[in-house]
């Protein structure tokens, strides 16, 4: 028997009784990240669990049904703002994400200048910034996913924290958490890199891979997010949390503290997972990103000695196997961007289809709805525009945004 906080629960853990909430009788396997929010919104803080029933988990539907029962007795909370919201189609919210998207790639930029100069970083504009992701993302998160996927090579420093705040909105919405903890999650998922201001140039932008001292330096920026974020006036403990240990792993071979296992938080866990997956799609000047495919797979084979098995699993609910602005080869040898994902069936999205591999040739653009039971072509592979010489940047600003 062992008693944690609420912050060192995790998925597979089979929790004993729960202290903090009246009335409240748990006993039980946890098996999602949303009975864990639910006993937190339920005021509990401390929970003792039985280690010996910990499990490799893997879902059991009978079992998660009668939990959830329990923790959650027919209370179903009204609508929020937000969820009420008129969800608007992707054309309609598109020009709204290109617009926050860059607001937000601009606002990295001046934080940067500000801790160059010396001042402090306005928590608010995140916030404020983090609040309008959120928006979009509930009005039609496929934009702010489409946007985020069409990457400037030399843009990586900027970009990367605000894919991870778009990618966090996302995966949190998708786990119901409430919505003050998502804008706190992507308030700190935007300044989650901010200490990379004090890593020298050469070795930030080297094109190339780093040497140990230098990789020594780089991960210094973690501790200089953290410390500067500390420093900082109306941060909250999570956004302080997700920078903080963001590079933390499960088996404890992360950094900078080499927590493991119940030391990171549920937070952490998430956060990890959206920063390796935008890492290694990224498109850098000294090398290409790899494909949504490639990326998941690689969380998955990571999983559980570095990630939550069970929060990738859900991350890749959230975001789709191929998520929009994806590009992608199709059976009938033609590329395509995906725009829309379906939840029905993660492998057969919306996409537009516009260039004959074969061929080599530019076609007129026409949208294609893969789960359609007339449509008798399929995905491939997710691939690389620079396998084909295609400026898919061009090609998004002609037939997508201008559409």
């Amino acid at each position: 028997m062992k008693t944690i906080t609420i912050d060192q629960l995790i998925c597979g853990m089979y929790v004993v009784d729960a202290q903090g909430a009246k009335n409240l009788h748990v006993n039980g396997l946890i098996t999602s990240a949303t009975q864990i929010e639910q006993l937190r919104r339920k005021g509990v803080r401390l929970l003792n669990i039985d280690s010996s029933k910990q499990q490799a988990l893997e879902l059991d539907s009978s079992e998660e049904s009668q939990f959830t029962q329990a923790i959650s007795p027919a209370d179903t909370p009204s609508l929020s703002v937000r969820q009420s919201m008129k969800k608007l189609s992707m054309a309609q919210e598109l020009k709204n994400a290109q617009l926050l998207y860059s607001e937000a790639k601009s606002l990295q930029a001046r934080a940067f200048a500000d801790i160059t100069n010396g001042k402090a970083v306005s928590v608010a504009d995140f916030r404020r910034c983090a609040e309008g992701f959120i928006d979009s993302v509930f009005r039609n998160q496929d934009a702010l996913l489409c946007i985020s996927r069409i990457r400037d090579k030399d843009a990586y420093l900027l970009e990367h924290s605000v894919n991870v705040s778009i990618l966090m909105s996302i995966f949190a919405k998708y786990l119901k958490l409430d919505e003050d903890i998502i804008v706190e999650l992507a308030t700190g998922a935007l300044l989650h890199d901010i200490g990379k201001i004090k890593v020298p140039n050469t070795i930030l932008n080297k094109p190339g891979r780093l040497t140990e001292a230098e990789f020594v330096i780089m991960r210094k920026h973690v501790e200089f997010s953290r410390d500067i974020l500390q420093q900082t006036e109306g941060i909250s403990p999570i956004s302080i949390d997700v920078a903080a240990n963001h590079h933390e792993r499960l088996d404890g071979n992360g950094y900078p503290a080499g927590l493991a296992q119940e030391q990171i938080s549920f937070y952490a866990r998430m956060i990890a997972i959206v920063d390796t997956y935008d890492a290694i799609t990224a498109q850098r000047v000294y090398k290409s990103g790899q494909s949504c495919v490639k990326a998941l797979k690689i969380l998955r084979t990571d999983s559980p000695s570095h990630f939550d098995l069970a929060l990738v699993k859900q991350f890749i609910a959230a975001v789709g196997m191929y998520p929009p602005g994806t590009l992608v080869l199709m059976d009938s040898e033609k590329l395509a961007l995906v725009l829309e994902n379906n939840p029905n069936s993660l492998t057969c999205p919306k996409v537009k289809v516009f260039y004959n591999v074969k061929q080599r040739r530019y076609l007129t653009p026409v949208t294609v709805d893969l789960a359609n039971a007339k449509c008798n072509d399929a995905i491939k592979s997710a691939v690389n525009a620079d396998e084909y010489g295609i400026d898919i940047n061009k090609f998004f600003n002609q037939f997508i945004l201008q559409s």
